[in-house]
């Protein structure tokens, strides 16, 4: 009787063992997950020979492993959403990207980020922390929203920066309080304000002058860096929230690992957030956006290696074959901006 109480003991703790297991198994595919991330996905450029064919927006690589490096994951929002406020409680922040679209060229991606910036300030006011991160468009983004006057065709100024122009911060007084630099590591600090390091892409900013004379946007952000383009005229390079945890930068952190610190500290402003995120939550999102990352080289004029491409509603325009032969293709000078 002895051997078989045991034996009965031994086959109910195995039991339990299992069903633990798979208690354990099943909280993970349904627990709860940090550092959620909604990143607003980018038109593609309408001006491109296969724009129909590769899909209806996409995101650079660089973006998402940048931030995937320190554990975040990504889930993209397609700039047509029509339900933003279902993504706001299924993530813990918002990511402006950088891309070939711009706001006169693209106005319902400048309303999408419109809505999305409005809706975290309204977090924001109810002590729900959302933070928001604009990179290099995205920034541009952050900064026509402030202004309030919807100005997309000239508030904006043309810069001579692009073609990977490699730049030092001019960090500005106000800059070396803020929250993006106070509590830097002194020997990186100094890195990034003497050794040229900070990557530079874009053909569009604004200027100190235009910044602080536009009082809705001075009154919203403070300058935390500015730069000198080839000409010498000087472009705003990185921007703070006075008030919300919004952070803006004209250059490209994302394509430079030793720039992780910006995402370290992008993925602490997340862990503030109250939003109790389940991974189930998550993949119903990006459940019916149709992904394809593809070598995207010829298609951003040699900016980017990788892209994920997302087409928002699978119809018959789409080819994955043709797309992915048009990013492999050699150069269409006929075809070949941004």
């Amino acid at each position: 009787m002895k051997h078989a109480s045991n034996r009965k003991n031994k086959t109910r703790k195995n039991k339990t063992r299992k069903n633990k297991t798979r208690k354990n198994k099943t909280s993970n595919k349904m627990g709860t997950v940090n550092k959620v991330i909604g990143m607003i996905t980018v038109p593609l450029s309408p001006d491109k020979r296969f724009y129909s064919v590769c899909g209806d927006s996409y995101i650079a690589s660089s973006h998402i492993n940048w931030l995937k490096r320190q554990g975040i994951q990504i889930v993209p929002i397609p700039y047509t959403t029509k339900n933003p406020k279902k993504y706001m409680s299924k993530v813990n922040g918002l990511y402006f990207p950088s891309g070939g679209a711009f706001a006169l060229n693209s106005r319902a991606y400048y309303k999408c980020c419109k809505e999305f910036l409005n809706l975290a300030m309204k977090e924001n006011d109810k002590g729900n922390y959302f933070p928001i991160w604009g990179g290099c468009m995205g920034m541009q983004q952050m900064v026509i929203i402030a202004d309030g006057q919807d100005n997309l065709d000239d508030l904006l100024t043309h810069f001579d920066s692009f073609d990977n122009l490699i730049l030092n911060l001019d960090v500005t007084e106000e800059g070396e309080k803020s929250k993006l630099f106070k509590d830097m590591p002194e020997q990186f600090k100094k890195e990034l304000c003497v050794k040229k390091c900070t990557l530079n892409n874009h053909k569009m900013g604004i200027s100190p002058y235009k910044f602080k004379t536009h009082k809705n946007i001075n009154n919203f952000y403070k300058i935390v860096s500015t730069n000198k383009d080839r000409k010498g005229k000087t472009f705003v390079s990185t921007i703070e929230g006075r008030f919300y945890p919004f952070y803006g930068v004209q250059w490209h952190p994302e394509r430079d690992c030793t720039m992780d610190y910006f995402a370290k500290f992008f993925a602490n402003e997340l862990k503030k957030n109250n939003n109790k995120l389940s991974k189930g939550g998550t993949r119903k999102l990006t459940k019916k956006l149709h992904t394809k990352k593809i070598d995207c080289m010829n298609y951003s004029n040699s900016l980017y290696k990788k892209c994920n491409f997302y087409w928002h509603k699978k119809t018959s325009k789409h080819n994955k074959r043709l797309c992915s032969l048009a990013q492999t293709n050699k150069k269409d000078k006929k075809y070949n901006g941004v």
